[in-house]
């Protein structure tokens, strides 16, 4: 059994968690205060306890049929499911509850423990511990609420029925990244380091990790959305980041068995205790019913998903270092064979997605072509045809449900480094390549080197037309090795839109090219019969890559606009509750 699984307490938060921000009910007969009068640090710990499942996604809840953090990205144009993504087409309507995305309950819980802890009797070491696990939660619901919706109200206190604060307007992003800031500062001051808490438990490591991640976000974010305060934001997340880099927090890249295997295997391990590359880690053990469903998932094709054909494009080749639509080389400029276009290529693509070529890369397809959802004859379907492995154990690929003990990283080194590399290069400051990028490379035996002067490459100058940093090239090199490392963990939706690189969710959303059997033998072309139902059930794009929605879904036309889409609805129910709220633009 795992020793560190943070279980729920019975507390359950008792006063702090019973009712949402808007709520008219008044807190629970036990007064937050008199419950702290009496809380030792085991119950500060317990009252923490319950913020983890609910703001720490990993591989989805326990017991549960999603895939997780995963689940993000089909938002985006990385990974395609087989039922279209509503927001990926940009189809969403205006919200009029928006789920969890609007409640305050947890926001409420941390501002309830923040103004009474220090009536607790444990040592002001425990009380300071707890109290930066608190304002790390605190900071990571208000990154989620203004990744989503921009300007949100910032609460630092209890509000109870008559509470003028009830009815407030929004408050600018700007006034509540500085309150976040402020936070997360005091909790990176307040938090003993992972080596104290362990992996699962949120650390100083872990809040240095989020500044740097949501202040890449909000500097980038105002940067190509032109508004002021980029350069801060962006310094702090390169200070942030280096901080993490220095050597007395001991973290390094995952090396694995090989070279081969090393950033599949990262992915598909059951305890994150010794690895020197996790920072936090969320985690499952079936034994205890906490076991997740995601590598059932991922390969019984019961809801098929699979890489888009232009996320793969986006990974370069390996005898050369160029991308393949300039490398020249069989199969990758121009399209011979399924096989040949993923041969020699960045070698994270085949620890991502599974080859037809017979060999070690073929996982779960065991030396066969992949099968296109119900349209062609075969025991795994993927949406694309580029199936998907990262996170995929085949010890765990059972008929039985959530026996799954994959642990989920919630924040990892590689991020960190990425995050270096990007602030320094908007910034016109280092961007440590050997350490940040081409370690990143070196993991894998990727030969070719980033360099500060990199060739065009015109597909990344169509997919980013717009980069205000001074090394246009180089910004682009890093989103994509940003984009190749951080595949499917759940960050590209979000990266599209700091960008204001929206419209590339309107780009065609493509497949792989398949090919015809040349023999009733082939195992990686697909017979007459499979082929024709692939051409009549998706249809082909002018390239020959299947299409994936447009024949099969009623409305496939995908309608990503500037600037309203950059942003989610205000949900009305709460407008209609609180008229000083207003809508977002274009809704």
């Amino acid at each position: 059994m795992k020793k560190s699984i943070i279980v729920v307490s019975a507390l359950l938060f008792l006063a702090a968690q019973g009712c949402d921000v808007l709520d008219k009910e008044p807190l629970d007969s036990i007064s937050t205060e008199q419950y702290f009068s009496n809380a030792n640090a085991q119950a500060l710990e317990q009252y923490c306890n319950d913020l983890y499942p609910k703001l720490i996604t990993g591989h989805g809840d326990p017991q549960s049929y999603n895939f997780g953090m995963m689940e993000t990205d089909f938002q985006s144009d990385d990974l395609l499911p087989w039922d279209a993504n509503s927001v990926a087409f940009s189809q969403h309507t205006v919200s009029t509850d928006d789920g969890d995305n609007w409640k305050w309950e947890n926001i409420r819980a941390c501002n309830a423990f923040l103004a009474d802890y220090e009536k607790s009797p444990a040592s002001e070491e425990d009380k300071h511990h707890y109290a930066g696990e608190i304002l790390f939660f605190k900071t990571l619901d208000y990154f989620n609420k203004v990744k989503r919706f921009g300007d949100v109200p910032w609460y630092d206190e209890v509000l109870v029925p008559g509470d003028e604060g009830l009815y407030k307007a929004r408050d600018s992003r700007v006034t509540v990244m500085n309150n976040m800031l402020r936070d997360i500062n005091q909790a990176i001051e307040w938090l003993p380091t992972k080596a104290t808490t362990g992996v699962s438990r949120v650390s100083k490591d872990a809040a240095l990790a989020l500044k740097a991640r949501m202040c890449l976000f909000e500097g980038t974010y105002r940067r190509y959305h032109n508004m002021e305060g980029d350069v801060e934001l962006l310094q702090a997340a390169y200070d942030a980041a280096g901080e993490l880099m220095k050597p007395e927090y001991g973290y390094s890249l995952f090396q694995g068995s090989t070279p081969g295997k090393a950033y599949y295997e990262l992915f598909i391990q059951a305890n994150y205790d010794e690895n020197p590359e996790i920072i936090l880690s969320k985690e499952y053990d079936p034994s205890i019913g906490k076991g997740n469903n995601l590598s059932r998932q991922i390969a019984v094709g019961e809801s098929p998903i699979g890489l888009s054909r232009d996320a793969v494009e986006d990974y370069l080749c390996a005898t050369t270092g160029l991308p393949i639509s300039m490398c020249g080389c069989e199969g990758h400029t121009t399209h011979t064979t399924l096989v040949a276009e993923l041969r020699n290529r960045d070698p994270r693509l085949l620890q991502t997605i599974p080859t037809p070529e017979a060999g070690d890369y073929t996982y779960y397809l065991e030396g066969k072509r992949p099968d296109i959802g119900s349209y062609t004859s075969g025991s795994v379907r993927t949406s694309t045809g580029y199936g998907v492995i990262k996170y995929y154990n085949p010890a765990e690929y059972t008929s039985a449900h959530h026996v799954g003990t994959l642990d989920a990283p919630i924040f990892r080194y590689a991020e960190i480094l990425l995050i270096r590399a990007e602030a320094g290069a908007e910034l016109g400051q280092d961007p440590e390549l050997d350490k940040t990028v081409n370690a990143l490379r070196d993991r894998v035996g990727f030969a070719h080197h980033l360099t500060t002067n990199p060739t065009p490459d015109p597909k990344l100058i169509e997919e980013y037309p717009t980069i205000k940093g001074a090394n246009a090239n180089l910004i682009r090199e890093i989103r994509r090795e940003r984009r190749v490392e951080l595949m499917a963990e759940g960050y590209r939706y979000h990266d599209l839109m700091r960008w204001a690189c929206g419209l590339r969710l309107n780009q065609p959303k493509l497949g792989i090219i398949p090919d015809k059997a040349t023999s009733e033998n082939d195992p990686y072309g697909y017979n007459e019969a499979d082929y024709a139902s692939i051409e009549t059930n998706l249809g082909f794009a002018s390239n020959g890559a299947i299409d994936v929605y447009t024949k099969r879904m009623t409305n496939p036309v995908p309608n990503f606009v500037e600037p309203k889409n950059y942003l989610f609805s205000i949900p009305t129910n709460q407008i209609g509750l609180n008229p000083n709220l207003t809508q977002n633009t274009g809704w």
